[in-house]
């Protein structure tokens, strides 16, 4: 035999009725099946509030009591096809005599506990007694009222179960129905009743209680509490949307996680079956299914292997509650003070701390309690706290996060270690640790704004199986643009890889586009330009406490000085930044170093190997023979893929300007040229390389060669440049012309050697590496100790859309590897 309890969601609508009629048949066509039901959602809410309304002469409660009787008669009208079916002479009898209960507590404007009670009741004994003539349609069913079946003390509201008298009495009732032959009791849930026959009720939410009494007084193999939910999650899914069923947990687990907030276990419902070792299993409704979550009193043999955690719960609106002793008063006596001063307050109290030796309590109550608690501790205090013996302090709007699993006791220092770090990473400050006494639960207070932001990190911490990392982009234009190309071609290589990557922001410099999940690089520029949300910086950085990923990386794909001046307050979130953006690199001294500090001071990668070569390995390899005790002599290069390709190209039957604008028409060059010709690019990548080095260098230090004459570097550009600039070719002819009888070739070239940097037009011999650019590469060379005789010498694509991607895709890669397991 078994019991099925459903509860007031399963049993809403008349639609939900039909559904788990179909559910409570099944079974019984299996098994011989009990079923406990609460009331219709919401009932009971609207039962009680009649009631306190009636008492306080408030005529509008009849307008409640209306809409209950139409909500229930409606019910029968869709479930039934008779008419004068006889289930409505029975509902009608019951509101008439709830009406008159509500009629009398008007008039005496008086609300006992025990009429409270008899008003609570009717929610279960109208929904159980629909559904049990709903079935019966079908198949045999009777309505059984709880309070004949369970017994109680007279304490209204929250009756204590009398087991002996309960059991022996559902037990004759279960002996009776044996005779009937096939019959499903459909029991109410909630309720039970004095020995006198007084109405009681069990404490809010308690069918389930009702449930296990039953299952429990006649051994039941299985006791299923069927919700509106899939079982028992290891976190709340709206909070961790990575969230999962868990599919089997001990009665040990369960019972800690009732008492730290889980809404789908009532603390109640294991005190009777825990001696007789009733598996409960927790289903949903509305999604029969699903497994749902086994609760046993020991792990079965068939749940997987065992991890420290089962799940991660959250207690908010807590208050840190601090008693600070001055070393003077007797320890002893006042915490026996303390304690019992609270206990006679009926005050919760959570958690616990003692700090040594003993001058430091911390208590964690519910804010709702404070005032109370503080009252009576005054009060008992008096005396020392008018002598500054010790004082009270307060620490308000904090949120206890609860990690509950049998084998907490065992958590390793990898899994603890990278919690800790996680946490501490993303700036969320612990207040205080415990670990429970029964070594089942592990919490941490933390300040309540910081809540869902540690959930989540808590929750990868402990369950993810891949390495996560959340992408936000800022700049869609072509580089950013062909990243998120490249990213959505490889997500399946990288979920191969075991690296689970999600870009969340997308935003230009007018709109942004946020989804905490990961935005579908499908779809991602028509959602970006339906977005009616602004691009704002401190918008975006909100959003950060809403990604459940613990790894978060800007990837800066625009030129832009406001974006890098935004880069502490990534930072300081820590969030990792990538970027081809090459100004971050390029800020006066003083700010650049300020600007590494934090990186460093905040545990932040900041990946830039784009900023010089594109995807060419350029600052790897700097770093790399840095890393390995090689001094670096000389450094020279071909740094602009644009000036390359000039170069590579003028040849002198053209003249420069037209070699210029067939570039430009090419979609090589910046929209204006010049910028390109300044050589300032040129001056940038050799300061980044000088900076790496070690070198205290301005870009004002770097000398600079601008092929573009002065009369001609102001103003907007237009066309009109290229018929100007014609005028000054005899320049870059002699610089041809004198090649030719050197036998050398013309190179926009970046030195930097003895602390000296240089931009500027050389000849260059036909032997030397430089010389054998070609299209629009890059060549750099790096002449060390090492590398004296022969210098090291990278050379490729340093220009380009695609290469410049790769570059900040290969960042990302890095970043994958870089993060801790």
């Amino acid at each position: 035999m078994r019991v099925l309890k459903f509860g007031g969601t399963s049993v809403a609508t008349p639609e939900r009725i039909r559904d788990v009629t179909r559910i409570i048949i099944n079974a019984a066509k299996e098994e011989a099946t009990i079923v406990v039901v609460s009331a219709f959602q919401g009932v009971s809410s609207q039962l009680l509030l009649c009631g306190n309304m009636a008492a306080s002469g408030d005529i509008n409660y009849l307008a409640i009591y209306e809409e209950l009787t139409e909500r229930h008669f409606n019910a029968i009208d869709t479930l039934f096809a008779k008419k004068n079916h006889p289930i409505k002479i029975t509902i009608q009898q019951m509101l008439l005599e709830l009406n008159e209960i509500l009629q009398g507590i008007f008039l005496l404007k008086e609300l006992t506990l025990g009429a409270q009670d008899n008003i609570a009741s009717f929610g279960e004994r109208l929904s159980a007694c629909i559904l049990a003539n709903y079935i019966n349609q079908e198949y045999p069913s009777e309505y059984v009222d709880a309070r004949r079946l369970i017994l109680t003390d007279n304490n209204h509201t929250q009756a204590a179960v009398i087991y002996e008298k309960t059991n022996d009495a559902i037990r004759r009732y279960y002996d009776e129905i044996l005779l009937k032959g096939p019959l499903i009791p459909v029991i109410t849930g909630y309720i039970g009743s004095t020995i006198d026959g007084r109405t009681t009720t069990l404490g809010r939410n308690s069918s389930d209680y009702s449930a296990v009494i039953i299952g429990a007084a006649l051994d039941a193999t299985q006791i299923e509490i069927w919700t509106d939910v899939d079982g028992i999650y290891s976190a709340d899914p709206q909070l961790v949307p990575s969230a999962f069923v868990v599919q089997h947990i001990s009665y040990a687990e369960a019972i800690e996680l009732s008492y730290f907030g889980a809404k789908v276990i009532h603390p109640s419902m294991f005190i009777p079956v825990f001696e007789k070792q009733i598996p409960i299993l927790i289903k949903n409704t509305l999604n029969p299914h699903c497994a749902g979550t086994l609760i046993e009193h020991q792990h079965s043999k068939k749940a997987p292997k065992k991890i420290a955690a089962k799940s991660i719960s959250v207690i908010d609106d807590i208050t840190l509650l601090i008693w600070q002793g001055n070393g003077t008063a007797d320890v002893s006596s006042t915490i026996e003070r303390l304690f019992k001063c609270l206990t006679l307050g009926h005050i919760n109290i959570f958690l616990i701390l003692e700090a040594s030796p003993k001058h430091t309590i911390c208590l964690a109550i519910s804010h709702k309690e404070i005032e109370k608690a503080r009252n009576a501790i005054q009060q008992e205090f008096y005396f020392e706290m008018h002598h500054q013996l010790f004082r009270i302090d307060e620490k308000p709007s904090q949120s206890i996060i609860a990690i509950i699993g049998d084998d907490i006791k065992k958590l390793s220092p990898e899994v603890a270690g990278k919690m800790f770090q996680s946490l501490g990473k993303m700036q969320v400050n612990v207040n205080a640790i415990v670990q429970g006494a029964s070594e089942r639960n592990f919490s941490l207070v933390i300040d309540a704004h910081h809540r869902t932001r540690a959930l989540n990190l808590i929750h990868q911490a402990f369950f993810a199986k891949s390495k996560c990392l959340s992408l936000i982009l800022i700049g869609v234009g072509q580089v950013g643009t062909k990243l998120l190309e490249q990213l959505h071609e490889q997500m399946r290589e990288l979920k191969a890889k075991k690296y689970r990557v999600s870009v969340c922001a997308i935003a230009n410099s007018q709109k942004m586009l946020v989804n905490t999940q990961g935005i579908d690089l499908d779809h991602w520029s028509a959602e970006l330009a339906r977005s009616t949300e602004s691009f704002d910086i401190v918008a975006l950085l909100k959003t950060l406490s809403h990604i459940e990923c613990s790894n978060i990386a800007l990837l800066d794909c625009t030129a832009s000085d406001d974006i890098v001046k935004a880069y502490p307050m990534f930072i300081q979130e820590g969030v990792h930044i990538v970027t081809p953006n090459k100004r971050a690199n390029t800020l006066p001294y003083s700010e650049y170093l300020t600007l590494m500090a934090q990186f460093k001071h905040y545990q932040c990668h900041f990946l830039c190997t784009s900023n010089v070569g594109a995807g060419l390995p350029v600052i790897t390899v700097l770093r790399d023979l840095i890393a390995c005790g090689d001094t670096v002599i000389k450094i020279e290069g071909i740094l602009s893929g644009t000036l390359s390709y000039l170069f590579n190209h003028y040849d002198g039957s053209l003249t420069f300007s037209k070699v210029l604008q067939q570039t430009q028409i090419l979609g090589m060059t910046e929209p204006d040229p010049r910028e390109d010709l300044s050589g300032l690019d040129v001056a940038r990548k050799l300061l980044i390389l000088a900076r790496i080095l070690g070198l205290k260098m301005e870009l004002s230090d770097v000398s600079i060669e601008n092929l573009v004459p002065e009369a001609l570097r102001f103003g907007k550009f237009t066309d009109q440049f290229y018929k100007d600039y014609e005028r000054y070719e005899d320049y870059f002819k002699q610089r041809l012309l004198q090649c030719h009888s050197n036998d050398t070739v013309l190179r926009y070239v970046g030195t930097l050697q003895n602390g000296q940097a240089s931009a500027r037009l050389e000849e260059i011999p036909l032997d030397h590496p430089l010389a054998l650019a070609c299209y629009s590469d890059n060549i750099i060379s790096f002449q060390t100790h090492r590398y004296h005789e022969m210098p090291l010498v990278i050379r490729g694509p340093g220009a380009g859309v695609e290469v410049t991607a790769m570059g900040v895709f290969s960042d990302i890669l890095k970043l994958l590897s870089y993060l801790p397991e």
